[in-house]
């Protein structure tokens, strides 16, 4: 018989348009799902960041060595958006981590940066948002 898990969320998680869990900064959804862990040990996230332009699909978000959770595998998406946006805001496309994502998802981090590091900081100092 197989069994279904059921995640619980809080907030300022939410359940996105694509039936996830995830975020809604601006106008855009970001939906994490889990992943099997692969043969490192580390747990492959499936992304989707989705803008009023169009959806963005992130496959290559993984955790470290030993896995991780949703909540984890969000706290890193969201790290890496902020490296992208901060690198955008002094060189644009250009900069050292701007290429960390396509162009419109870059550029939707650097207008959305403040909500992306306040919720970064909540969500990393808020255990069990998602079980």
């Amino acid at each position: 018989m197989n069994t279904i898990k059921q995640t619980q969320i809080q907030s300022p998680f939410i359940i996105t348009p694509r039936l996830m869990a995830g975020l809604k900064i601006g106008e855009a959804f970001i939906s994490i799902g889990q992943g099997e862990r692969n043969s490192d040990g580390r747990t492959q996230y499936g992304v989707y960041i989705d803008l009023p332009d169009g959806e963005h699909e992130i496959t290559d978000l993984r955790s470290g060595c030993q896995g991780g959770d949703l909540q984890g595998g969000m706290a890193s998406l969201l790290s890496f958006l902020s490296a992208a946006a901060e690198s955008y805001a002094y060189k644009g496309m250009d900069g050292e981590n701007s290429g960390l994502f396509p162009q419109p998802v870059t550029e939707w981090a650097y207008q959305n940066s403040d909500e992306i590091s306040m919720l970064a900081l909540e969500i990393e100092e808020t255990p069990n948002l998602i079980s």
